[in-house]
């Protein structure tokens, strides 16, 4: 009764066994009224309906799936494997399935080569069980869940890890801490997915990235044999200083070059330290050599 009522949009009909009574001639001796009444928001019945439904398409009761019809249900397994069950509802048709035995909880943990789940006994049963019973009935949709409610994610970079989680429960959303190297204070938030102002369903995720109080570290790249320019602009793009020193050189080729790096290449150094390169330039008059 109550998948029932899911698929009604959140109408309950009290249950019913006989449907119509007819005489030899075919007179209705009685037909039955149902007595309904609605005892769920349709808006949250019609949500409930969705998430089952994906629980059909790509979740454990994939096996009830009816290709070409809407279907919405939920497998079960219970503990030590003593039940299995699937409970699914097309828009006209409810039913449910439970496998285990009646004179007491007996598991099934070796049957059919492994022990019993909803999804891969009770479903497959469910499936060909309403395969039958909805022969000739028209396929009919389920009404569409309402739009999410959506919000703007509130401004939580600098606060405290403590603090802009509870912001972003104060306004509807999921926080996630994740912690990440930075410069900042221990604790401090540095960074926020998605970023403040965006509009998002409520319950949506918020990542909230906490400092640890250690700066991140990178790789000093290679940039001996480059041009001076070329290679300041390598270390600023992987988030180092570059200290530019200058030697006289005899080698025209070896003019406006980097000769030499410290730290070398391949060394991890904390993001934002300085690397010092000296780059080649001519000696003549005007410009002594430095010894």
């Amino acid at each position: 009764a109550a998948y029932a009522t899911l698929a009604g949009g959140g109408v309950r009909c009290e249950p019913f066994a006989v449907a119509r009574i007819e005489d030899p001639r075919g007179r209705v001796l009685y037909r039955h009224r149902p007595e309904c009444r609605r005892v769920l928001e349709a808006d949250v019945a019609n949500l409930v309906t969705a998430m089952l439904q994906r629980a059909v398409a790509g979740g454990t009761g994939r096996a009830a799936a009816l290709p070409g019809r809407p279907v919405a249900g939920k497998t079960g397994t219970t503990q030590d494997y003593t039940n299995a069950w699937f409970v699914g509802y097309t828009r006209q048709v409810a039913a449910a399935v439970w496998v285990g035995f009646p004179e007491g909880q007996r598991p099934m943990d070796a049957y059919f080569g492994g022990p019993v789940f909803g999804g891969t006994v009770a479903a497959p049963i469910w499936h060909d069980f309403m395969a039958r019973a909805l022969a000739g009935m028209p396929v009919e949709g389920f009404p569409p869940p309402p739009p999410p409610e959506r919000a703007r994610v509130p401004d939580l970079v600098g606060l405290r890890g403590a603090r802009a989680e509870e912001a972003a429960l104060a306004a509807g959303f999921t926080p996630l801490i994740e912690e990440m190297d930075a410069p900042e204070p221990e604790g401090t938030v540095v960074g926020q997915e998605p970023r403040a102002g965006t509009r998002i369903a409520l319950g949506g995720l918020v990542r909230i990235l906490v400092s640890t109080g250690r700066p991140p570290e990178v790789e000093v790249p290679d940039v001996v044999g480059l041009r001076g320019r070329r290679a300041v602009l390598a270390l600023e793009e992987a988030g180092l200083v570059a200290r530019v020193e200058r030697t006289p050189v005899e080698d025209p080729a070896e003019r406006g070059v980097v000769l030499v790096q410290a730290p070398p290449a391949g060394e991890r150094v904390p993001a934002g330290s300085e690397v010092t390169i000296t780059v080649g330039e001519a000696t003549g008059p005007g410009r002594p050599g430095r010894r």
